[in-house]
């Protein structure tokens, strides 16, 4: 099953700068959902960090292109809410655009975010009161540190709720165990 070629549906599902619509997440979440995985075009992200690498610089908050690296996927993202959406997943480079809608309030459903690099890229920020929302993060992630997840949830109320694993960026052994469907279908159960 492939995620749906629309407009919007009731899971939306935000990928990773190395990854896209069609990858193994995606893929896993449309075989037991109706899931729009969108296209966030992480083209002008990845020339950014590129840039940050020949510079020898680490990339993240405050590198000077990054901000222009989100206007392509935070306008595609926020097209893909519609009426139906129920719950956004956001991974890695995804859950940094999904902290930023939230932060924009231009979503406060239910949200859950996969090894978020929100900290390393939108900087410390915490994430609004009263959105239920589930972080998996593995605490062998050598990309994103699993510290930014426990940082957010430490300043968050009981509607957020972190589940660490041992695991590592991709989160292969959450997806092949089914945690992350898991995890959807409680955010969908309320």
């Amino acid at each position: 099953m492939t995620p749906t070629p629309r407009s919007s549906a009731p899971v939306l599902f935000l990928h990773g700068l190395e990854s896209g619509p069609t990858g193994s997440k995606a893929m896993a979440l449309a075989a037991h959902f109706d899931v729009l995985a969108v296209d966030l075009d992480t083209s002008a992200a990845r020339a950014s960090a590129a840039e940050a690498a020949a510079a020898g610089q680490p990339w993240g908050h405050p590198w000077p292109s990054l901000e222009a690296a989100f206007a392509t996927p935070m306008a595609r993202a926020r097209a893909a809410i519609g009426p139906e959406t129920r719950v956004i997943v956001g991974s890695s480079f995804g859950g940094a655009v999904l902290e930023r809608l939230l932060a924009a309030g231009d979503w406060r459903g239910p949200s859950l975010l996969l090894a978020s690099a929100g900290c390393k890229l939108n900087g410390p920020r915490r994430l609004p009161a009263g959105v239920p929302v589930i972080l998996i993060h593995g605490r062998q992630d050598d990309v994103v540190p699993v510290e930014d997840s426990r940082w957010l949830a430490a300043g968050a109320g009981p509607e957020l709720r972190l589940w660490e694993r041992d695991d590592d960026h991709r989160l292969s052994g959450a997806l092949a165990e089914g945690q992350i469907v898991a995890a959807v279908a409680a955010l969908l159960a309320g």
